[in-house]
């Protein structure tokens, strides 16, 4: 079915994130040319959506949160028919995270639920069709094959299902469906970069969210308070652990919450959540997330070498949000007083301008890499303009010169860094940076 959505803008917000790497499915169409005045027309965008239960009076539809977002008001089509006459929707239930939304829908019309499948049970290489509106041609269907399972997407939230059937702008929001026809995921997103690749919500996890949808209108989520990034080998190597190892790395811990509150520290590398190994980032997020709030959870973690357990309290997830923080300029760093190690990079002190670039308090402190030359050590570990050098080694870094103080001979050094994503949200990493030329 078509899902019309009206507002006075087109898609932004998390859309603006997935927009470099990804295109949604949704099709924004602009309304005809304002008239005197100059008054903005409304603009309209289209998107898919199916039927998950029935009532005398309509039903409930599932759809991307993205399709809807923003929207003053939600138009509903059943059939192509010329005379059929669009039903009002409202929506009951926002998942912004996962992408998904509900949407109530009133009408007359004889619905019927479509029946959802257990996508744990999908195989590679199964046939799957597309259902939905590519570019306005409704109730069209693609076929394919599930090509990957369990891919984590720039921005996204959880595991996707990757597939091969031929999807386009429209069929966002819409199903996927195996052979039997049964629902196993939700057709979100395509990486622009290529044919033939697209991305589904596994069917599991909107199902696992579906009753606070339904009865909170939004979904509450596990959190404990840190920012996490995979172990590489070279890390794992500057840390004495085995270079194979696949795990999580806290690289911040924020304070008060409950990572904090239990004693994890940065640079724990955690290896499993009440006992079930994690080797990677969403493999951490997607156990935490799935706990209930209040309930305890055993964390392996190692910290220096060591194997330690920690019981987390898990608390309510906040709206951590996307909040756009300043962008570093191009401000040529402060030059060096005295002959320094060649790092292949440029450091300066945080002072109120430079906070007010990088949109910091200005009491933040720590050596603000202003430079870094293309090629050298720093480049290669993963350093760029504008991240914040917090600790060498775990030991505090407030100015360049307790950082050169520091790192005075050549060899592998431990940095922990803040930096901002793609849409300026502040993150946290742990990175080796290689002086040597060679080491044993």
């Amino acid at each position: 079915m078509k899902m019309r959505p009206w507002g006075s803008g087109g898609q932004g917000g998390q859309d603006d994130f997935w927009r470099k790497f990804f295109e949604e499915f949704g099709e924004p169409f602009q309304g005809a040319p304002g008239g005197p005045g100059g008054q903005t027309p409304k603009a309209q965008s289209l998107g898919s959506g199916f039927i998950i239960e029935t009532s005398n009076t309509g039903g409930l539809i599932l759809t991307n949160s993205h399709v809807v977002e923003g929207a003053e008001e939600v138009k509903v089509r059943f059939t192509e028919a010329a005379d059929e006459r669009e039903s009002d929707g409202e929506v009951v239930g926002n998942d912004p995270d996962l992408d998904i939304a509900l949407i109530k829908v009133k009408t007359r019309r004889k619905l019927q639920a479509a029946v959802l499948s257990d996508s744990d049970k999908l195989e590679v290489g199964e046939w799957v069709a597309a259902v939905g509106n590519p570019f306005g041609h409704g109730h069209s269907v693609s076929h394919g094959i599930v090509s990957a399972k369990e891919r984590t997407l720039p921005g996204g939230f959880g595991k996707y299902l990757q597939v091969d059937a031929p999807i386009n702008p429209g069929n966002s929001g819409g199903p996927l469906v195996n052979l039997s026809g049964e629902v196993v995921g939700i057709n979100n997103a395509i990486d622009a970069r290529g044919s033939g690749i697209g991305f589904a919500i596994p069917i599991n996890l909107v199902k696992a969210i579906l009753s606070q949808l339904k009865t909170k209108g939004k979904v509450e989520r596990g959190f404990i308070g840190v920012s996490i990034d995979d172990l590489r080998s070279d890390l794992a190597k500057t840390l004495k652990l085995d270079e194979s190892l696949k795990a999580p790395i806290i690289t911040n811990v924020m304070p008060g919450q409950p990572a904090d509150k239990a004693g994890l520290q940065a640079y724990d590398v955690i290896t499993a959540v009440d006992g079930t190994t994690v080797h990677t980032g969403a493999d951490l997020v997607e156990r935490i997330t799935m706990i209930p709030i209040g309930e305890s959870a055993k964390l392996t973690v190692l910290r220096s070498g060591k194997e330690k357990v920690f019981t987390v309290v898990i608390a309510r997830r906040p709206d951590l949000g996307r909040e756009k923080s300043g962008k570093r300029g191009d401000k040529p760093g402060k030059q060096p007083k005295t002959t320094r190690i060649e790092t292949g990079m440029q450091l300066e002190d945080i002072d109120s301008e430079v906070a007010h670039e990088l949109g910091l308090p200005e009491t933040f402190q720590g050596a603000v890499v202003s430079q870094v030359v293309p090629g050298g050590p720093a480049f290669t570990a993963g350093l760029a303009r504008g991240d914040v050098i917090l600790e060498v080694d775990r030991k505090p870094v407030k100015t360049v010169e307790q950082f050169y103080k520091i790192v005075k001979t050549k060899k592998t050094y431990l940095l922990r860094v803040r930096k901002q994503d793609e849409s300026g949200r502040e993150t946290f990493a742990v990175i080796a940076l290689k002086l040597a030329a060679s080491e044993e």
